[in-house]
């Protein structure tokens, strides 16, 4: 019984053990920094162009007002994103959401601003940033986002959004919405809570 009692003893001890090191190691050493973006100058549709030095975590994802599946399809589940961060007590100030368009020739300010409208996005920390086609092409080879314009005016992009820390390095990397699984919110939530100072 005794024996018993020991290794019941030393049982608990090496979970105690565990538990204290998943709680009080360091949480941002669990993302790897993947990659560092240079400050791109794109200017917001407010006419500002500091998004990417507000020195807060921040998601980075491109889109076009015109995408028929995965751009709104994923705007919905970055709302999401946002309640779920507000349940965890974290406030918008904490971060930013940037969206950046994949085709300004099309996307004017106005035809933006609707598109915030359509999802009743009002949360200061939503960025749309729109810039000249060369800075939209300079921005994605940062990123290594591939897209391509067809003659319809429809855009083939690649699906990865990407979560920086608030030197800009890429210290993670998620799905959008592709029809076939929503967004990871709860990944991407504990994520940005990581590398929240």
């Amino acid at each position: 019984m005794n024996q018993l009692k020991r290794i019941s003893v030393i049982a608990v001890i090496v979970l105690l053990g565990f538990a204290a090191v998943y709680f009080f190691w360091p949480r941002t050493v669990e993302l790897p920094k993947m990659a560092s973006i240079d400050d791109p100058q794109l200017p917001s549709i407010t006419g500002e162009t500091d998004a990417f030095s507000s020195g807060k975590p921040k998601l980075v994802a491109f889109y076009y007002t015109q995408c028929p599946d995965v751009c709104p399809m994923t705007v919905i589940d970055l709302l999401r994103l946002q309640e779920t961060l507000e349940g965890k007590g974290i406030q918008e100030k904490a971060y930013d959401v940037i969206l950046i368009t994949l085709d300004p020739e099309v996307d004017t300010v106005d035809r933006i601003e609707q598109y915030k409208n359509q999802f009743d996005i009002t949360a200061g920390n939503w960025v749309f940033l729109r810039g000249t086609v060369e800075q939209t092409e300079q921005v994605t080879n940062q990123f290594n986002m591939v897209f391509q314009k067809d003659r319809e005016g429809q855009i083939v992009h690649g699906t990865t959004m990407y979560v920086l820390d608030d030197e800009n390095q890429i210290r993670a990397v998620h799905d959008m919405n592709t029809g076939q699984a929503a967004v990871n919110v709860e990944q991407i939530a504990e994520h940005i809570d990581m590398l929240i100072k």
